[in-house]
């Protein structure tokens, strides 16, 4: 997964997450973002974030403005 951080793409950085069961919804996944992957994309609790396939199993990520 790649982040973009207001406009300018950190090509330089990705993270590799892996997803978890809901414990309250078992057909639903969640994903934990780790402190500095929010640091270095400029994210917050709350944001809403867009997702584009990459088409190779890898998605970008983007913060909705």
């Amino acid at each position: 997964m790649q982040s973009e951080n207001k406009g300018n793409i950190m090509a330089n950085k990705s993270w590799t997450l892996t997803t978890e069961e809901d414990p309250d919804d078992p057909e639903s996944l969640l994903l934990t973002f780790p402190p500095d992957l929010l640091e270095s994309a400029g994210w917050k609790s709350g944001d809403t974030l867009e997702w584009k396939d990459n088409g190779d199993g890898s998605w970008f990520l983007s913060k909705k403005e």
